[in-house]
């Protein structure tokens, strides 16, 4: 395999038909006359900056505005791209590189296209490289070598920024940015790359130094993890807490700190590129801890508050002091019944002068909405969650009034909202789109089924009957998933990660809860193999094993985004089917897949129990919703928020509860 320049196209001869850029190949760059932090913009990226388009010559390619010439020369399998300007006045500057990202129109369809999978930015800059997965299997490895400031990743300006549109390698950043000159040169390669590993090997090679990664991302104190090294290290330096400590490298490593601990691989007394591992003392001590440390006023403040994303916590809660009950102390007991209360009556709030929107499970008709539906919500997964949240409350607190709102809701839910077919669908009055995989609503309508068996068997019935035609409505619908926020006539139609992982979701939990069927857990193998191009394999622990989302950054973190939003709480989904097909397989592999997820989330929460929804890895997030650049910060990102979240982040421990795991 290798990566060969025909005609001044870049051709990948392990598929000639393959695209490699897919647009305008050129310099990025912008002026010092240029003031980025003023005018108009689209929303989706913080500033509009410049492209100067290569054009061949005799030497590569030569970009006329910038004056730059660069070059490309052979470097094992892949390609070397050297480029240079000595022109004065130049702020910005850098490679545009028009990656055929999945959705491009003219791509070859999405199989054949690239996700920005994998990118890996060491703290002194020395290493960067990037790891693009496609799902045929034909990967790339981007690296910059020589030192840069970093990149930026343009994301769509269309489609609440659901796409990948191109990626910037940035000698410089624009000056708004407060980061040394540099001189304006940057030298890249690509590789055609088998896998991770193989990406990882090869890195190794091209800067000289060990890399590392690992069989899962942490564990309990005095678990092991299993290192793999790439490039033969002899050392490994460990940090933790302020102090270090060199020890020899071995391939099983004991966790031994509570919290995050950075290990760097050394060979001869040269750094490679450093990991980061997640250790905790106990799940019970972890969980009780995030529970005590839930501010409801930071989720007043910083969130609308909806019963999907926002109001996690709230079933988290409730299934810990199920669980866990006769061990935790009354003070904290108390706390937490005296938070579930507050939120409990505004669900349960009767008086439609005081209901509040997307909280209140308003008991009758309202508007055009039926009755038990979320008060003036439309969005389906508000009111799933509302079901488990009612669910919940009933089962520890024993309130009748929880149970009929429960029954309510999922009547609601699988009468008003479900086709005869058993697509769950929302109409928008223009439109009507596809929400059976929109935050997985088979489960508790499944888990509905399940409790009222015994003591209501008829409805039971209806509940077994309405999943029973999801199920088979999923497994029918093929490789197609849709997802909440319409379509582009800019961009092909999208394969949203969250779809793909729910609809493998909701056949494993349909398998392993409700009625074993071969056949969805055959699919649901064929579709988690797809949506492996979607798992994020960064040694970070808050990065390896994510799934891959992008766009939530506008809402969540320092909604500052769109930006790559690992550790997602979306995650679990992927992290939660993984389990499961365990579960009903006995594959091992997969049970270390669902670990991985898990801890993607567990690792963001901190040694006080305060947790962050994301893990940033962009250090140019892209611009929220402001369509004036006066309004976005221009700031290097940090790796996590600048605010704690109470809401979304708990959602781990929701599906935790039904794994093993949680006796860890």
């Amino acid at each position: 395999m290798s990566l060969l320049i025909k005609n001044g196209v870049i051709v990948d001869t392990r598929s000639p038909d393959d695209i490699i850029f897919n647009g305008d190949f050129g310099v990025a760059y912008t002026l010092l006359t240029d003031d980025i932090t003023k005018g108009k913009k689209p929303w989706g990226t913080p500033y509009i900056d410049r492209l100067d388009i290569f054009a061949p010559n005799d030497d590569g390619w030569y970009a006329p505005d910038t004056g730059t010439n660069i070059t490309a020369t052979r470097y094992e399998d892949g390609l070397r791209f050297d480029m240079k300007t000595d022109r004065c006045g130049i702020s910005e500057y850098g490679a545009y590189l028009p990656i055929n990202f999945m959705g491009k129109f003219d791509g070859g369809g999405w199989t054949n296209q690239f996700l920005f999978n994998s990118p890996y930015t060491s703290p002194d800059k020395s290493i960067i490289y990037f790891y693009l997965s496609k799902p045929n299997g034909n990967n790339l490895a981007v690296a910059i070598v020589g030192g840069a400031d970093g990149w930026k990743m343009d994301y769509s300006t269309y489609l609440w920024s659901h796409y990948f549109v191109g990626l910037k390698l940035l000698s410089n950043y624009d000056r708004a940015y407060g980061t040394p000159d540099r001189e304006k040169k940057l030298s890249f390669v690509l590789l055609p790359v088998a896998d991770f590993p193989d990406c990882l090997n090869k890195m190794s090679r091209l800067y000289g130094v060990p890399f590392l990664d690992y069989d899962i991302g942490g564990g309990k104190i005095g678990g092991g993890v299993s290192l793999i090294p790439y490039g033969e290290p002899d050392h490994i330096l460990e940090k933790y807490n302020g102090s270090s400590r060199l020890i020899p490298f071995d391939t099983r490593y004991t966790v031994h700190n509570d919290g995050e601990t950075v290990i760097t691989p050394i060979k001869n007394g040269k750094m490679g590129a450093e990991v980061t591992l997640y250790g905790y003392n106990s799940m019970y001590e972890l969980y009780k801890k995030s529970m005590r440390s839930v501010d409801l006023d930071i989720i007043d403040s910083r969130t609308n508050s909806n019963l999907c994303e926002h109001q996690c916590w709230a079933s988290a809660t409730l299934r810990f002091l199920m669980r866990y009950g006769d061990r935790v102390d009354a003070q904290t007991i108390h706390e937490c019944e005296e938070r579930l209360k507050i939120l409990l009556n505004i669900m349960t709030e009767k008086d439609e002068a005081r209901a509040i929107e997307k909280r209140t499970i308003l008991n009758r008709p309202h508007g055009r909405f039926p009755a038990y539906n979320v008060y003036r919500s439309e969005r389906v997964q508000e009111l799933a969650f509302a079901i488990t949240i009612l669910l919940d409350a009933y089962k520890y607190f024993g309130n009748e009034e929880y149970y009929t709102y429960a029954i309510g809701a999922t009547d609601t839910l699988t009468s008003h909202y479900m086709r005869e077919d058993g697509c769950i669908e929302v109409d928008w009055g223009d439109n009507c789109e596809d929400y059976t995989t929109v935050c997985c609503p088979l489960i508790p309508i499944a888990d509905m089924a399940l409790f009222i068996k015994e003591r209501d068997p008829v409805k039971a019935s209806k509940y077994r009957h309405s999943i029973d035609k999801i199920a088979e409505y999923l497994y029918h619908r093929g490789m197609h998933f849709p997802t909440e926020g319409g379509k582009s006539d800019k961009a092909e139609a999208e394969m949203e990660d969250g779809s793909i992982s729910c609809t493998a979701l909701s056949l494993l939990y349909y398998c392993k809860n409700i009625r074993r069927d071969e056949k969805y857990i055959k699919k649901a193998k064929d579709i988690l193999d797809v949506h492996d191009s979607w798992i994020i394999r960064t040694p970070i622990c808050q990065m390896h094993g994510s799934s891959l989302r992008w766009w939530e950054t506008q809402w969540e973190g320092d909604a500052d985004g769109p930006a790559i939003c690992a550790g997602h709480a979306w995650s679990i989904w992927r992290a939660e089917a993984d389990y499961l097909y365990y579960a009903l397989t006995n594959d091992v592999c997969y049970l270390y897949k669902a670990k991985n997820g898990f801890m993607t989330n567990l690792s963001k929460i901190d040694k006080e129990g305060n947790s962050y929804a994301i893990y940033n890895p962009d250090e140019i997030n892209g611009g929220g919703f402001h369509s004036d650049a006066s309004g976005t910060v221009f700031r290097i990102a940090k790796r996590f928020p600048s605010y704690y979240d109470c809401g979304l982040s708990r959602y781990v421990w929701i599906r935790i509860n039904d794994t093993e795991l949680i006796n860890e």
